[in-house]
């Protein structure tokens, strides 16, 4: 009776991994109607989109084991360079933001020759550490980043135009929400390719038991050095939309530990080792946050990220979303679709 009992959770857990993905997104595609006259709550679920790529972005070094609490260094420097390029140079913002990416990801490159030598707890303090280097050095340089001021009416996102059709991104919420949106389906599309791969099969086993695959051939340095690149590069890029999206940066903002711990939290809570995971823990949590405990504790809302994250590695170590789908959609451990 009980392995029949056990049987039906299983099959329910299953429905709901399948129709979740689904009905989310259709929630997200029609949420800009339903909300037309509350300019809250798409700022809300904007930025709760922005999370959910940073926290795709973190998880491309997440899964091979390692915990990086310096993310904020790549995000800094991605908002920075786009904004310089496109606010002294004239720059189009459509050409400044990959360039973004590139430095968040030269800059890793830099920390991995240190970094990566470490395992575990040195690693991530090494991370956080070295978010100090880039912080400090915008916050000095005057001459060039206007230091502690930070910069002030940076250019919007330009219209895009195809054909006839003319979608604005910075004269509305809606067109904000739906660039963000699209941006991050892109990347789950890019991440989910990229973990059914070689890179990440070989990360995969690097997490598992690095010393065996050192045996077999797998180049460990190498690929724990590239999955840092790629995470930082869509971290950059992620960062260069935030500056044109909300038109300001300043170091203290774009370096903060927010934007290093909040994607390992969301990572952590809703399955470090799945794709849809980090993403769906971002868009549920930070709305519950802004919606509900901040209202209720302004001071110190913030608390219900350090809740979640002790319940989930105390009962749901795989991550809520690693409970529910039960070798659902894309499996980061296999491989393949399961």
């Amino acid at each position: 009776m009980r392995k029949k009992e056990t049987t039906s959770q299983k099959a329910i857990q299953m429905q709901v991994a399948r129709a979740a993905p689904v009905l989310g997104l259709v929630f997200l595609l029609l949420l800009p109607v339903f909300v037309r006259y509350n300019d809250y709550v798409l700022q809300v679920f904007t930025h709760a989109l922005l999370l959910a790529t940073l926290a795709l972005a973190w998880n491309i070094l997440g899964v091979s084991g390692s915990i990086s609490l310096g993310h904020a260094a790549f995000f800094g420097a991605g908002a920075y360079t786009s904004a310089l390029l496109s606010l002294d140079l004239g720059v189009s913002p459509w050409a400044t933001i990959p360039l973004g990416g590139v430095l968040a990801a030269g800059i890793a490159a830099i920390m991995g020759l240190f970094c990566l030598r470490l395992r575990g707890a040195y690693f991530a303090l090494a991370t956080l550490a070295f978010v100090e280097i880039p912080k400090v050095i915008t916050e000095n340089w005057d001459g060039l980043t206007r230091g502690s001021l930070g910069l002030v009416g940076l250019p919007g996102l330009p219209s895009l135009r195809l054909g006839s059709y003319h979608f604005d991104i910075s004269g509305s919420l809606a067109g904000s929400y739906y660039f963000v949106l699209g941006y991050g389906l892109v990347l789950l599309v890019l991440v989910t390719l990229m973990f059914r791969s070689n890179l990440g099969l070989a990360l995969q086993a690097i997490r598992e038991e690095e010393i065996a695959a050192e045996a077999v051939g797998i180049q460990v340095q190498r690929y724990r050095l590239l999955s840092l690149v790629l995470s930082a590069f869509f971290t950059g890029i992620t960062g260069a939309c935030y500056g044109h999206l909300i038109r300001y940066i300043e170091p203290g903002l774009v370096y903060g530990l927010h934007f290093s711990a909040i994607p390992m939290i969301f990572a952590i809570c809703g399955g470090r080792f799945t794709i849809l995971g980090p993403a769906l823990a971002a868009l549920v949590l930070y709305p519950v946050d802004q919606f509900i405990f901040h209202p209720l504790l302004p001071a110190g809302h913030e608390f219900l990220y350090g809740a979640v994250i002790i319940l989930a590695i105390l009962f749901m170590p795989s991550g809520v979303w690693g409970q529910l789908r039960k070798g659902h959609f894309v499996s980061i451990k296999t491989g393949s679709i399961e």
